[in-house]
């Protein structure tokens, strides 16, 4: 500081010096002169002007550290407001930027330079900018703070939420000159409350029940979905352990294998049996997650759970009407041959005997004719009576359906004792059967066969058994016969069939005919189903029932199908380059060709050869083809949905009909199997099933169609029931394409 204080001295002094000379002050110098002492007068005047150069001197100095203190704190201000993410500005009164930082300058997309002294028209929509306008001017009229929210659209057009901020600026006498704002961008804040929201709602309104805990298991939050489903409130579970809801039927190695594998997979889901605040016991469907924060620490578990008691309850309803008798209660051909084959496999490491008895009524066609369904029925019912009454415990009793039945018989030592049982059951049904002061002689014809002798599989022995009743009806009824396994008649023909039906194939000789599918409420056609239909040169004309069964056995139901579904689409086609316009028309699909890795394949390119789009047709699926081989099987469907092809559920209801899989199925259409319609309207239990299954339908949004319609009395019946659609004789027999084009263009 000393040197810069003596250079501004010395350069206060000389300047005065000047001065002083210029104004005459100073003589010239001379010799004599600087010889003379000076006079107080001159003495006075250089002191006068040290005075005044000293005085000079700091206040330049002062004026130089002001400066340079104002710039440094201008530097600091800029830095401050340039470090912060927030907008920040000052508009004068004419609502024109005189400051802004760079956040703001982010913003509006301009260098600062560029945007001071502008206006916001010039960076934003003419109606946005007249709001900002609008919004400065009550600020800086009313003389207050404001703060609201808007929404600020950027340089690059899109729009962000702000939290706005602004003030008037005063001088010290009150005069307003401008305005300073601050605005913070809070679009993620608002999102993420708006998120927390939709959370909360869902939290609070979902129909499934959720609890939220502690790492360590304690629950600290419930929906009330929680609260209708166990009856437990908040005030009941929070602080609590979820074993509070625990049923007692799940053993400790369950729920370790449920945390073990919420460990392993970060998710465990299944069925849980817990129980009510009331002591009921209720099925739940369970999925528990644990809640990670950003850190990876884990924070919560969460568990989301649905009552499926009454799913369960359907199910399981479902489950023992697909595997019994809806008229006697007896089991059905699926549980019969679930029972055969586990008694196979006993049998086989028992080294024991099996027999299967198969019993047909003589002449109970005559009592359905005569007096009726319900009359027969009741007949039926007497049957199975007696039936359960002269075999052991731990023998079966099924119904097939009409008026076949097969008892199983196993654990016997020797074929005598199959042969005695067989007798017993054409004694026991010697009697007549009484109803209502008739009486109905029934008696029945026995077919017998045995593991291992006549077969090792089910369907070998009930059709082995089959083959022997016949047998018995052919040497005049009422008898028992023994199945013998020599090459037969019957099995010689069934390799000719055979043979002609692969040559029919090659040659396509097999025709399809269609049969009308109608609305019951007006009548009109709404669509049709393809049949198959083969008239053979040598054998004449051969039933679907037997042509079809022996494509099933042998394989070749794949080339037929494919043969059927390429006519159908040709016929399609033909149709409409006709000007007709048929309704979609149902091609049945076996069980083989859905198992085919190549049948979307084969199904596009037949299609396309045809030119027929995919809403023109419908295939018709049967559950039990399906649930042979669930999961492929529906991979499959769900491919021909995506095609934009309908499908349709056909016979339901006489396979296992499991719900859980009927939801996971993307069916269109469910159709009654004929052996439901057949005792409408007089058959309750009948009707009972066709109801259930019309409820089902519209539950799941599932268009019903019932098959095999033949009487007024039917149709009348399935209208009373809300029934929508039906095929059957009634309505029209399956006929050729020719007959069916006439029939087009006349509606």
């Amino acid at each position: 500081m000393q040197p810069y204080l003596r250079s501004r001295a010395h350069y206060g002094c000389s300047g005065l010096f000047r001065l002083a000379v210029g104004l005459g002050a100073i003589a010239p110098f001379d010799a004599g002169a600087a010889a003379a002492a000076p006079t107080p007068a001159v003495t006075a005047s250089i002191a006068l002007l040290l005075a005044l150069s000293i005085g000079l001197f700091i206040v330049n100095w002062r004026r130089a550290r002001a400066l340079r203190l104002a710039e440094e704190q201008r530097a600091l201000l800029a830095t401050l407001l340039d470090a912060s993410p927030d907008m920040i500005f000052f508009k004068d009164t004419d609502s024109r930027f005189r400051l802004v930082n760079r956040a703001a300058a982010e913003v509006l997309g301009r260098p600062v330079e560029q945007i001071l002294g502008k206006e916001d028209r010039d960076f934003f929509p003419p109606a946005a900018a007249e709001a900002f306008r609008q919004a400065d001017a009550q600020v800086m009229a009313e003389v207050g703070i404001h703060q609201r929210e808007e929404d600020v659209q950027h340089a690059d057009g899109h729009l962000e939420r702000y939290d706005t901020l602004k003030a008037p600026v005063l001088t010290a006498d009150g005069r307003v000159i401008g305005l300073l704002g601050i605005a913070r961008r809070i679009t993620a804040e608002r999102r993420n409350q708006h998120r927390l929201k939709l959370a909360a709602q869902f939290f609070n309104n979902a129909a499934e029940g959720i609890m939220v805990t502690r790492p360590d298991g304690v629950i600290e939050h419930v929906n009330p979905a929680f609260t209708q489903i166990t009856g437990y409130g908040p005030e009941d579970a929070i602080g609590e352990s979820p074993r509070l809801l625990q049923s007692g039927r799940h053993s400790h190695a369950f729920y370790q294998r449920m945390w073990d594998t919420l460990t392993r997979h970060g998710r465990w889901q299944g069925e849980v049996w817990n129980r009510r605040k009331s002591g009921q016991i209720y099925t739940e469907w369970l999925d528990i997650s644990p809640v990670f924060g950003d850190d990876g620490a884990l924070l919560h578990y969460l568990g989301i759970f649905s009552d499926i008691s009454s799913i369960k309850a359907s199910e399981a309803q479902m489950a023992h009407m697909a595997q019994h008798d809806a008229l006697t209660g007896l089991p059905n051909r699926n549980l019969l041959n679930d029972r055969i084959t586990t008694a196979l496999r006993r049998a086989q490491r028992d080294k024991r005997l099996v027999a299967v008895i198969f019993l047909d009524l003589d002449h109970f066609k005559d009592i359905n004719d005569s007096y009726g369904h319900a009359v027969g029925d009741v007949v039926l019912n007497q049957v199975a009576h007696r039936l359960l009454e002269c075999v052991r415990d731990e023998d079966t009793v099924a119904r097939l359906g009409g008026d076949e039945f097969v008892v199983l018989m196993e654990d016997i030592d020797s074929p005598d004792r199959a042969e005695i049982a067989a007798q017993r059951i054409l004694a026991c049904l010697a009697p007549p059967v009484a109803h209502k002061d008739q009486e109905f002689f029934v008696g029945c014809s026995v077919g017998l066969s045995l593991y291992p002798e006549d077969g090792d599989t089910p369907e070998a022995l009930i059709r082995n058994a089959d083959t022997a009743m016949y047998q018995a009806k052919q040497q005049g009824r009422n008898n028992a016969q023994r199945y013998h396994a020599q090459q037969t008649e019957q099995t010689r023909q069934r390799v000719r069939l055979e043979n002609a039906l692969r040559r029919a194939i090659d040659t396509s000789e097999l025709e399809v005919w269609y049969q009308p599918q109608v609305d019951l409420a007006t009548g009109a056609l709404v669509g049709m189903e393809a049949l198959c239909r083969w008239h053979d040169p040598a054998e004449g004309t051969v039933p679907p029932s037997t042509f079809i069964a022996l494509a099933e056995r042998n394989g070749l139901i794949v080339p037929l199908g494919a043969h059927v579904l390429r006519k159908v689409c040709e016929q399609i086609v033909a149709w409409r380059a006709a000007g007709l316009t048929p309704p979609r028309v149902a091609v049945n699909v076996s069980g083989r060709q859905l198992r085919r890795l190549d049948f979307l394949g084969s199904l596009c390119s037949i299609l396309e050869a045809a030119d027929c789009r995919p809403e023109w047709i419908e295939l018709e699926v049967t559950e039990s083809d399906i649930l042979k081989d669930a999961e492929p099987s529906i991979a499959t469907l769900h491919g021909i949905r995506e095609m934009g092809i309908s499908l349709s559920l056909d016979d339901f209801g006489t396979g296992f009909s499991s719900l859980s899989y009927l939801k996971r199925l993307p069916i269109n259409t469910l159709k009654i199997d004929r052996s439901f319609i057949d005792g409408l309207p007089a058959d309750g239990n009948d009707r009972a099933i066709v109801q259930a299954i019309l409820a089902m339908g519209r539950s799941l949004g599932i268009q019903v169609l019932a098959e095999g319609v033949e009487t007024p009395a039917q149709v009348t019946a399935l209208r009373l029931l809300n029934c929508h659609s039906a095929q059957g004789y009634h309505f029209g027999r399956p006929a050729p394409a020719d007959a069916l084009t006439e029939h087009l263009a006349t509606t």
